[in-house]
């Protein structure tokens, strides 16, 4: 089962699914750096992620 996180950010909109926690924090704060050049914390993450099925 994959995780899946969507970007709740003024107008963007952007999701992110990943193979595991692990991975998805990590394409999570590279998301925020490039676009937001800010980050996340891992625990607001955890919190918002959500299981999804492999495709």
């Amino acid at each position: 089962m994959s995780k899946q996180w969507a970007c709740n950010e003024h107008e963007c909109g952007v999701v992110i699914t990943a193979a595991d926690l692990d991975e998805l924090v990590a394409k999570v704060n590279q998301h925020f750096t490039e676009a937001h050049d800010s980050y996340e914390l891992e625990e607001m993450i955890e919190d918002a992620a959500i299981d999804v099925a492999d495709a």
